[in-house]
């Protein structure tokens, strides 16, 4: 997770800078390609042009476009890592949960224990350690898997409040910054004898530069927060479920052989 958040603050720490210094990009002082087509140079230079206009209106943003930037390499390090985080813990095994029903319907305990055995899955080891203390009652068993069940839920949920912190810092960032541009255009309007629009529209541009670039910030993170906060949900919900059939299975053998 370091080496992850490592690298996409690098990132955007330097996105900017790397373009060049006060929106221009850095000449290309390597000799031109032989046989270079047509389509090739107007690809080249119309991404260059792309990039030129992005340094552009990151620097027309003003001081606050700098601390949005390092929140972005902050949330998208989180983002990623907890992205890699759920796919190697495999949530939602739906051919283990359908096999797992199979099994509880069937009413062999000692059935499920082997196929929770024989699966390296986060499901799985929740169902065993509750299983392992069958011979105590249902009571421990439902207690030591609600307990494992929120070891792991824990687990899941580190660093998803920084997502949703910065999701919710980004805007802020972009209204602060826009408090500032239209300072600075009514700061222009009072210090000038004659008011045009070009006096005012930096100020004015500024200001809602900031507002985009902290919306664009947020939105995604906010996207990325809800989907994980929903696969939890998820997780949680087949846990329960699964939980339940456990103990209706014990409840019964209970009657059958009090």
């Amino acid at each position: 997770m370091i080496r992850t958040f490592a690298a996409a603050l690098l990132f955007a720490a330097i996105t900017v800078p790397a373009l060049g210094q006060n929106g221009a990009p850095r000449e290309n002082t390597a000799p031109p390609v032989q046989n270079e087509t047509v389509q090739t140079r107007d690809a080249s230079t119309a991404g260059a042009a792309g990039k030129t206009l992005l340094v552009e209106l990151f620097l027309k943003g003003g001081v606050f476009m700098w601390p949005i930037l390092l929140l972005l390499g902050v949330g998208a390090g989180f983002t990623i890592e907890r992205f890699l985080h759920f796919r190697k813990a495999n949530l939602n095994p739906r051919e283990f949960i359908a096999e797992l029903e199979n099994a509880t319907a069937s009413g062999d305990i000692l059935e499920v224990e082997k196929l929770c055995a024989s699966r390296d899955l986060l499901l799985s080891k929740i169902i065993r350690k509750g299983l392992k203390l069958r011979k105590l009652g249902y009571d421990r068993v439902e207690k030591s898997i609600s307990i494992a069940g929120s070891i792991e839920v824990a687990s899941l949920e580190r660093g998803l409040n920084i997502i949703s912190a910065i999701s919710n810092i980004a805007p802020l960032l972009g209204f602060l910054g826009t408090v500032s541009g239209m300072i600075n255009a009514f700061s222009n309007i009072v210090a000038a004898d004659q008011v045009n629009a070009r006096l005012v529209a930096g100020g004015i541009e500024e200001a809602l530069l900031t507002t985009a670039f902290g919306l664009i910030v947020a939105i995604p993170l906010l996207i990325s927060y809800n989907y994980f906060v929903h696969r939890i949900d998820a997780f949680v919900a087949d846990v329960e479920r699964l939980t339940a059939d456990l103990l209706e299975i014990m409840v019964e053998k209970n009657e059958k052989n009090p």
